[in-house]
């Protein structure tokens, strides 16, 4: 932080193969991935994955769930979860050399009888899987029956013709379904998607999400700073509104008391009956989730605002019109502070 003291004025499978034995990798404190909270919706099929070994980040941190997933990682994913009979001895794909780390995979999958090729010899490996593909292999992979009835989807007609019986399959299966009535055939299948359909395909449902703790965030032992961006970052572009409260619009107060609320503590509406509750913190001893109180001109406590760490604040601004983050030594040069409180 640049001079800020000088600111402050005081499946069950019914199917001839078996789920793999695993060696367990426990997520520590509920959480594996610190972007996960981009797809809140498949953070516990992602966590259940990863905890039995089946799917893997992009990195020790992040997993990127609205990334597409390749041929090859979805290939690897299935060759970790699946274990049955190779029915195939030959590996004729050109384009999957022994000196890329998923040649073994994609060979264990193809000669599992799992995967395809596009052709006789290439596989495409580093190309994004489409739904229509992914719903076509897991569909073959546990032998999923199903009826001929009219798929429920607006884009049915984009459907291949070599993957019409599949969707049908995986749709009345539940593992697939559709966005707004369509189900986007030629789509890049995305690695939460992913997480989602390979879980429900594995166990035979979602996991249950855990319970919304109204426990009062640590700051030491629940990862404050963490919790903190996983309640601000689905909120940045909410637009600025006067007395506003909620996720139709935020003031700064309301903005603030909105996130608090969300970690386990209540904090009055207003941003100076905020401030005369809570622990004064100094410049140097400032963390994670404190507020910072300004003047912007009009004698008295006018805006605040929550310091995430490494330089940020997160606001309502309504110089900008919406939640954003912003660098707060900017706010730190052009407005005078009132003072740091802390709640937690």
């Amino acid at each position: 932080m640049k001079n800020i003291k000088k600111y402050i004025v005081s499946g069950v499978l019914s199917i001839s193969l078996l789920v793999g034995t695993f060696n367990p990798v426990p997520a520590s404190s509920g959480r594996v991935f610190s972007d996960t909270y981009k797809a809140q919706w498949a953070e516990p099929s992602i966590v259940g994955l990863y905890n039995k070994n089946i799917m893997r980040g992009i990195t020790s941190t992040q997993f990127a769930p609205k990334a597409p997933i390749t041929r090859a990682e979805f290939a690897a994913i299935l060759s970790r979860a699946v274990n049955r009979p190779a029915t195939i001895t030959s590996f004729p794909f050109q384009d999957v050399p022994k000196s890329k780390w998923y040649y073994s995979s994609v060979k264990k999958a193809y000669s599992m009888g799992i995967v395809k090729g596009v052709s006789y010899n290439r596989f495409q490996p580093d190309r994004p899987i489409t739904r229509e593909e992914a719903a076509a292999i897991l569909s073959h992979t546990f032998n999923y029956p199903h009826t001929s009835s009219a798929l429920p989807y607006r884009d049915a007609g984009n459907i291949g013709r070599w993957a019409v019986s599949s969707v049908q399959a995986v749709t009345q299966k539940k593992i697939f379904v559709g966005t707004g009535g369509y189900f986007h055939p030629r789509k890049a299948l995305t690695r939460a998607e992913a997480a989602a359909v390979i879980y429900k395909a594995l166990y035979g449902k979602a996991p249950a999400a855990p319970a919304p703790s109204r426990t009062v965030a640590s700051r030491s032992g629940d990862r404050l700073g963490e919790l903190l961006y996983r309640a601000v970052n689905p909120l940045l572009g909410v637009p600025y509104r006067w007395g506003g409260t909620t996720t139709g619009g935020f003031d700064c107060s309301g903005f603030t008391s909105y996130v608090y609320r969300s970690v386990g503590m209540e904090l009055p509406r207003t941003a100076a009956s905020q401030f005369a509750k809570g622990s004064a913190v100094s410049a140097n001893a400032m963390e994670p989730g404190d507020l910072v109180f300004f003047d912007t001109g009009s004698g008295s406590i006018s805006h605040v605002g929550i310091f995430m760490g490494n330089g940020k604040m997160a606001h309502a601004a309504s110089g900008q019109g919406k939640v954003v983050i912003n660098d707060i030594d900017w706010y730190l040069s052009h407005y005078r502070v009132v003072g740091i409180k802390r709640y937690l």
